[in-house]
């Protein structure tokens, strides 16, 4: 049985009991989602060891469910890696949240009791609750925000009856999430951020399917737009690539006590 590092456990402590494996995949989501390991950067299971405490078969398994989940690339030639960050592969979670989340509100609707309103308007109130307690702050905590935000779009689906499309609406916006804390570019005040969510809560316990439905395909799109915009003014930024020759050699003159006088 492995044998859980203090640090792995002191990073998943839930109250509960938590298995190697668990553990591992957790830390590695929260890293990869948040950028401390990097886009693009060489999963080595050595060096994940070293920096979990973790053995190597639950690491091998977290690393194969995040492959399924779409947060880590698998190649039989080069093992794992961080998926690097590309304006095509936003638009296909983009595109695929918007094709998926919406149908699960529209079942969420058709399905929907008094409980599952209670917790949209619960979860819509305690994101609300921590812009106007932190209103001083430049901005909220971005941990305690995450978890209040993707606690809202959940119960906004949560009485979709189809458990296989809530988890894959789940991995989706994870992943729409580690481009959003990548990019950090999110220019909405606190007001507006409020607003979209306000509109997206009462279009949907309107239970209007056609008005939740656009509600919810437009509050996918409006950020979407901004970090594709970010995208392409980072490629703009990036130095041109070296040609093949590399930069000119720079001619190395001797030092002054190598010449030789005549």
């Amino acid at each position: 049985m492995t044998t859980l590092s203090e640090h792995a456990l002191e990073a998943v402590s839930t109250g509960a009991d938590v298995t190697a494996s668990e553990a591992a995949l957790r830390l590695l989501r929260r890293d990869i989602v948040s950028g401390a390991l990097a886009p693009d950067s060489k999963l080595k299971l050595r060096v994940l060891k070293e920096r979990y405490g973790i053995g190597g078969s639950p690491m091998r398994e977290a690393l194969a469910q995040l492959a399924a989940q779409g947060l880590v690339q698998q190649s039989s030639q080069k093992g794992f890696r961080v998926p690097p960050l590309s304006a095509a592969h936003l638009l296909d979670i983009t595109r695929s949240r918007q094709l998926v989340e919406v149908e699960a509100v529209k079942l969420a609707i058709e399905h929907g009791d008094a409980d599952w309103e209670d917790e949209i308007v619960t979860s819509y109130h305690l994101l609300e609750r921590l812009y106007h307690r932190l209103r001083g702050a430049e901005r909220p905590d971005t941990q305690e925000f995450e978890t209040r935000h993707q606690r809202f779009h959940r119960a906004l689906i949560a009485a979709c009856p189809l458990t296989s499309v809530k988890d894959f609406c789940d991995q989706l916006y994870t992943q729409a999430t580690r481009y959003r804390l990548l990019l950090r570019r999110y220019g909405f005040t606190r007001e507006v951020v409020l607003a979209e969510h306000r509109i997206l809560m009462q279009a949907v316990l309107s239970r209007n399917k056609t008005k939740a439905g656009k509600a919810l395909n437009s509050h996918i799109a409006i950020t979407a737009d901004v970090l594709l915009s970010e995208l392409a003014d980072r490629a703009l930024r990036r130095p041109a690539a070296k040609t093949s020759k590399g930069p000119r050699a720079r001619t190395k003159q001797p030092s002054k006590s190598r010449r030789k006088t005549k």
